[in-house]
């Protein structure tokens, strides 16, 4: 880069806080079939979808420091990192995991078949500082994938995608296209009367995987949305009356190339509702439109996300929302179902803090509840599941129960 290109490059950034140290989309952690590092003991590979490991220094035949980057600074401490080691020998190799610009997160994973994953036992961990651990892995003569999470890929998430389809109310369709070009999937179901004309369709409509480290909301998504598609006389009845919009990955990019946060252009898509400065918010702005022009209506919004706990952004009890109260019995009446001893969840009301984030902008744009639902990273992976379910049978209870006149 010539100096008058650097010195162009400062003054944006300079106006732009957004692009503080940002990588140029399509050169970060690039997939690569060579080795990251190698001994004639291991190899260690970033060559898969969703991998992270920036950097490799080789203390010895089998120790190794990884440096784990994010793709972008600022950054929020989500540092998502997977790599795959590849042994030569039978033994233990020693791995140290440097967070650059963050602490340690997510207790470690480990897979020998990418499908099926554990956790590593915690006498193979040692905490140096809270930004390095120390994994002691014993190896023999299979590969061994490490991650901060399960890995739910872009693949993944599509292979459902392509299995919800199968289902006769679903119609699948490609909305929009990322920074890199990959398709945005929209699922849709659409109630019809006997005269085959659609009519007062009031929709639900969900989002997910923003974030891409966020593995367990999209855990979560899945059982919520085919709970909702079942053929139970509750869900039959529900459809009757509502329609779903269901985005089950905002941010294919971002999961490929095993970012924190960001899309490919480094910026946060939860907070781009309502600026909309990027092709996969633009998608939404697009699918929106419809309900704007009032030509069908929303009566309900959720993200789908994950955090350190389980917990549930809200309006406030006095922020006013059509259908009223819908958050707070919605989540008493599963709460009640559920427990503590199953799932410990809480209700964060939370106020419009004008930030553009998806529940700010779809509660002052629609008036509807706008809610993030968010999944532990830790959560045990059964009762997430189980407890996605029941919020989507009471969300289901709630609605059907809900006479619009009385708000």
């Amino acid at each position: 880069m010539n100096l008058l290109n650097k010195l162009g490059l400062i003054i944006i950034c300079t106006t732009l806080s957004c692009c503080a140290a940002f990588t140029p989309k399509n050169t970060v952690n690039k997939i690569s079939s060579t080795a990251l590092c190698q001994t004639e003991f291991v190899a260690i590979f970033v060559n898969f979808p969703t991998a992270r490991a920036n950097h490799c220094q080789i203390n010895s035949r089998a120790s190794f420091n990884l440096v784990i980057d994010p793709e972008n600074k600022p950054i929020n401490d989500s540092a998502w990192y997977g790599f795959k080691i590849v042994p030569y020998h039978s033994g233990v190799v020693n791995i140290n995991l440097n967070y650059s610009h963050s602490k340690h997160r997510y207790p470690p994973k480990i897979s020998y078949d990418g499908t099926t994953w554990d956790l590593l036992d915690k006498s193979n961990i040692k905490v140096i500082s809270k930004n390095e651990i120390r994994l002691s892995i014993p190896v023999e003569k299979q590969k061994i994938f490490i991650a901060a999470q399960e890995i739910f890929s872009v693949s993944k998430h599509n292979s459902w995608i392509n299995k919800i389809e199968n289902n006769p109310s679903i119609t699948k369709s490609i909305i929009g296209k990322s920074v890199q070009d990959r398709p945005i999937y929209k699922l849709e179901t659409g109630y019809k009367l006997e005269t085959g004309a659609n009519q007062n369709k009031q929709y639900i409509f969900i989002v997910g995987r923003q974030h891409p480290p966020e593995v367990t909301g999209a855990m979560a998504l899945a059982p919520f949305v085919e709970t909702i598609l079942s053929e139970g006389e509750l869900a039959l009845k529900f459809r009757t009356k509502y329609n779903l919009v269901i985005i089950p990955n905002m941010n294919p990019d971002g999961v490929i190339h095993g970012h924190w946060r960001h899309n490919m252009d480094g910026v946060d898509l939860n907070r781009d509702w309502g600026p909309f400065t990027q092709p996969e918010t633009r998608t939404i702005e697009n699918e929106l439109q419809r309900f704007k022009d009032g030509d069908d209506e929303l009566v309900l919004f959720l993200d789908f996300h994950s955090t350190w706990r389980n917990l549930f952004y809200t309006q406030t009890d006095k922020e006013p929302t059509s259908p009223a109260n819908f958050a707070r019995d919605w989540l008493k009446a599963a709460d009640d179902r559920l427990g503590a001893d199953v799932y410990k969840f809480t209700r964060e009301q939370s106020p419009n803090s004008g930030k553009p984030t998806s529940k700010n902008y779809m509660y002052s744009t629609y008036g509807i509840p706008a809610i993030t639902y968010e999944v532990g990273d830790n959560t045990d992976r059964k009762e997430l599941s189980q407890a996605a379910k029941i919020f989507a049978q009471e969300m289901m209870k709630n609605l059907i129960e809900w006479d619009p006149s009385h708000d």
